[in-house]
């Protein structure tokens, strides 16, 4: 009789430390506005200088609005001062992911007064003094 030789393998499975699953952070936004009512600026001029800094951050628009000499720019760079401090101090936003969600402009009360100087065929003689309301929006991401 032949001997016959069972061949017996083994398999060892190789254990690998195990790999930590990363951890997924979500990271938080909040929203932070700032709104009035009633600002002595044509609607028109300030809507000029809202659509040339709305793709910009907040403090490159800051920065943008203090070199450009008009009551409007004064007016917005105003409001997005505040706007900011209170997203960083109110909300705990921080101020480097700050950016515009919105800025828009709207009309605000015209006061209109009398002055026969001003045209006396078609506008009348009427002087309307324009006013602006502004809602400015900003997004940003909490600090942890």
């Amino acid at each position: 009789m032949a001997k016959t030789t069972k061949k017996t393998t083994t398999t060892v499975k190789k254990t690998t430390p195990l790999k930590e699953t990363p951890v997924v952070v979500k990271k938080e936004f909040k929203t932070c506005r700032y709104q009035d009512k009633n600002l002595k600026v044509s609607p028109r001029k300030l809507q000029l200088l809202a659509n040339s800094i709305k793709k910009m951050s907040p403090q490159q628009a800051a920065l943008e609005l203090s070199f450009t000499n008009t009551s409007a720019a004064r007016v917005l760079s105003r409001a997005i001062k505040t706007v900011v401090s209170v997203a960083k101090n109110n909300y705990n936003l921080s101020e480097t992911s700050l950016k515009f969600d919105s800025i828009i402009v709207n009309e605000g009360q015209k006061i209109k007064r009398m002055d026969k100087s001003h045209g006396s065929r078609f506008s009348r003689g009427i002087i309307i003094k324009r006013h602006s309301r502004l809602l400015i929006t900003l997004k940003g991401e909490v600090k942890p």
